[in-house]
């Protein structure tokens, strides 16, 4: 009878060993991401509010187009390592800011044109920009002075866009061809137009232009004397 006590009492404490042992084991098991915050939801099922407020959980977060981060998955940080975010790079479009050129920009309509004076009394495409942007200033530009404004024959001749016109009074007496012609002014036009127009109605007499100059016209009148170098095709 003290044997059967005895065995009794042994299988008892092996059982109660045994008991402690699986719980223990069942603490410290892998559970497969689910999390070790009292037994919860897995993180994978949890939304960003839940994720953030699970001290077991880590918010995962990648780069949409914008350049901000937004939430993309909860994972457990403890089960789980790395953080897979798609590659939005290669679906976003190119950044309005990038764009030369009008058309594209008008194309799109999170862009919007920026546009600036020029010298001729126009605009020009400048930038392209995020639609509703108000912070472009247009940069400065010095704009050359018009042809009529300019007042020598060096300065009127390295200007591609003027053609410098002369008058030869025939009065001076010098023996050298066209040594007569003077400079007058400077005219608009990087050529000079040296063929009689149809519409011809001048009220004024034929300028005498000696070799190497010769008569040129404006659209319907004429305008003086220009070297025949400076004569349109």
């Amino acid at each position: 009878m003290r044997v059967s006590r005895i065995s009794l009492v042994l299988n008892l404490a092996l059982a109660v060993a045994a008991s402690a042992c699986g719980s223990i084991n069942g603490t410290l098991e892998n559970d497969g991401g689910g999390g070790q915050d009292g037994g919860g939801p897995a993180c994978s099922t949890l939304d960003e509010r839940a994720c953030h407020a699970r001290t077991d959980c880590a918010v995962a977060g990648c780069p949409g187009c914008d350049g901000t981060f937004g939430f993309a998955y909860c994972y457990d940080p403890t089960h789980e390592h790395g953080i897979f975010c798609p590659a939005t790079a290669i679906l976003c479009p190119a950044p309005c800011s990038s764009l030369t050129d009008q058309a594209t920009c008008q194309a799109r309509t999170d862009c919007q044109v920026f546009s600036c004076p020029d010298c001729n009394g126009g605009t020009h495409f400048a930038s392209c920009g995020v639609a509703g942007a108000t912070d472009f200033n247009c940069p400065a530009i010095t704009c050359p002075l018009p042809c009529g404004q300019v007042t020598t024959q060096a300065a009127c001749d390295t200007r591609t866009d003027c053609h410098s016109v002369f008058v030869d009074p025939g009065t001076c007496g010098c023996a050298a061809a066209g040594c007569c012609a003077h400079f007058s002014r400077c005219a608009d036009g990087g050529q000079a137009t040296c063929k009689a127009p149809s519409g011809l109605a001048c009220e004024i007499a034929t300028p005498y232009c000696e070799s190497p100059y010769v008569v040129s016209y404006t659209n319907n009148c004429y305008e003086g004397c220009v070297a025949s170098t400076e004569c349109a095709p």
